[in-house]
């Protein structure tokens, strides 16, 4: 879990915060915003936040627009649209009214978009950035306005004219008097497509934002483009026999044109339906859209969508591979590690009933899922590793009953030291007579507690522990067996870390002790009393010894 600081220093507010406020609300709206997505990606403590806060009130350039402000980030949020729009609306406007062959239309749609982009090209004028090389924003407005030049600026103000009303007194339908030039004029707002990778920046910024990135980011991505370009080529399908009638100085082109060799295709809702079609076969590889492509620029359209077609469709498909075998590596790994021990019982000649036991261990084991805990645990700090260990543990901690109303810190060092251990049914996880090194805690399954001949005692289940006797009493051997009755989750908890972590505390060393001499009584009880019964004459030898308990 991740904790924030909640500051209890009501009358000692740090002066630095206190320097850097202004009760200038626009001032507060152009300086750092702390829960800017960027911000939180390169700004990582509160100290440097404080810092750039300051260097920006007391610079001389203090009305320049931080690139983490609250006002970028707003800003942000309507150009994402802007765009999102405009990258529908410039093509179709263009390419179905603008250029139309029928008669000479204006496009009042986009004059408003042109307005926003307009003001966007302002804001970038006055607007930071950050510099990944000196890993600092950069606040000169003079820099700003180099690097802006060097990258889009041009770009942005040659799409962002209105274009089809500059040129409305050149304008005519194609045949005499038309102008090529005139018609690739008003083309150029369709270089606005070329900011899409903007686009595509402010999109994962939002899914930052929203702390949901990867996957499903990449994902939307890919559909996004996808429907674009299909509009995109749906739009050029269409503007390419407009643009060849206005080379060929003819009112209605060629005859062969998809546009004009069917009568019944009038109106621009008409064409464009028609263009999609073309798109989405040629695209798809499965036919010519219902015309033959006869003249030079229709075989060029459809050549060049026939293989764009492909080429989106290998891309689509490797976005989505790639996608599936990111969420399923886990398993993807788990299933080679199960080859694996396959092909090693093969090579070995492992029985059936051992091979078995083997996949089981494993399916338990990682739960379809193959990881390297020790690996990942390994990169963290000794905090939060501590407090991921103990809410995996957290079964455990809340079902062994000692564990309960124990100190946290003492709780804490326990579970870090737990070895996690499986039992498969039938194994033997002590066995009686043996040097005793560690105990167990039981997380999860059944074991059976038998006595050195054999004899069941008990059953024990989820939160119980064992082997502590041999941990407690001084040369003491294992007193009893302990065997799986089905598949069993244990902690080991070894000897030296028994007396690092329990042996310390008092209370629970006690109750651990008089568990243990209970326990051992007990067995000693039955196994005495089955000797007496088998054997009469014998003498329960050793079963009265003096028990030693060394703290």
């Amino acid at each position: 879990m991740f904790y924030t600081h909640r500051c209890e220093l009501k009358d000692h507010v740090s002066k630095d915060l206190i320097s850097v406020k202004n009760n200038n609300a626009l001032w507060n709206w152009i300086t750092i915003y702390r829960k800017h997505p960027m911000c939180q990606e390169h700004l990582l403590s509160n100290a440097s936040i404080v810092k750039d806060m300051k260097r920006h009130r007391l610079s001389q350039r203090w009305w320049i627009i931080h690139p983490y402000s609250k006002l970028k980030l707003l800003w942000d949020a309507v150009m994402l649209i802007i765009y999102a729009i405009s990258f529908v609306t410039v093509p179709f406007f263009i390419c179905f009214v603008v250029l139309d062959y029928e008669e000479v239309n204006m496009d009042m749609a986009n004059v408003y978009l042109y307005f926003f982009h307009w003001v966007d090209i302002v804001c970038q004028c006055f607007t930071g950035y950050y510099d990944e090389q000196s890993s600092t924003v950069i606040l000169d407005h003079k820099l700003i306005f180099k690097r802006y030049l060097k990258s889009y600026l041009f770009l942005d103000v040659l799409t962002s004219l209105p274009y089809d009303l500059m040129t409305l007194r050149w304008r005519k339908k194609p045949g005499d008097g038309s102008s090529l030039v005139v018609a690739l004029i008003n083309l150029i707002p369709l270089c606005k497509l070329f900011r899409y990778f903007t686009f595509t920046s402010l999109v994962k910024q939002v899914f930052m934002y929203l702390d949901s990135q990867g996957i499903i980011c990449q994902l939307c991505l890919t559909l996004i483009l996808y429907t674009y370009i299909i509009h995109w080529f749906t739009c050029i399908c269409s503007v390419i026999p407009c643009i060849n009638m206005f080379a060929e100085d003819r009112l209605h082109g060629s005859t062969d044109s998809w546009i004009v060799s069917r009568s019944e295709i009038t109106g621009i809702s008409r064409r464009y339906e028609r263009a999609v079609f073309i798109v989405l076969e040629h695209f798809t590889a499965s036919g010519f859209g219902g015309i033959e492509p006869r003249v030079v620029g229709h075989i060029m359209v459809c050549t060049l969508l026939m293989i764009l077609g492909r080429v989106f469709k290998s891309y689509f498909i490797i976005v989505l591979l790639q996608i599936v075998a990111d969420k399923y590596s886990s398993e993807s790994k788990y299933e080679q590690v199960l080859n694996q021990v396959a092909a090693y019982s093969r090579q070995k000649q492992l029985p059936t009933y051992m091979k078995r036991r083997i996949m089981t261990y494993y399916r338990y084991r990682f739960r379809n899922s193959y990881f390297r805990e020790e690996t990942l645990l390994s990169h963290l700090s000794d905090s939060l590793r501590q407090e991921v260990i103990l809410h995996s543990c957290k079964k455990l901690v809340e079902s062994v009953e000692i564990f309960h109303n124990l100190p946290k810190n003492i709780l804490t060092l326990v579970v870090t030291h737990l070895k996690r251990e499986l039992y498969l049914a039938k194994d033997m996880i002590i066995k009686a007579g043996t040097q005793g090194d560690c105990m167990f805690f039981l997380s999860s399954g059944t074991v059976a507690i038998l006595t050195p001949t054999g004899k069941e005692v008990c059953f024990l289940e989820d939160g119980a522990h064992f082997g502590e006797v041999a941990l407690l009493v001084q040369d003491q051997r294992r007193v009893a067996s302990v065997v799986a009755v089905e598949v069993c989750e244990v902690y080991r908890l070894d000897r030296k870390d028994f007396r690092k972590c329990i042996a310390v505390h008092s209370d629970l060393f006690a109750k651990i002790e008089q568990v243990a001499t209970e326990r051992m009584q007990r067995t000693l009880l039955i196994e005495e009393q089955y000797v007496h019964r088998n054997m009469p004459r014998k003498s329960s030898y050793g079963l009265s010894k003096r028990m030693k308990i060394e703290k």
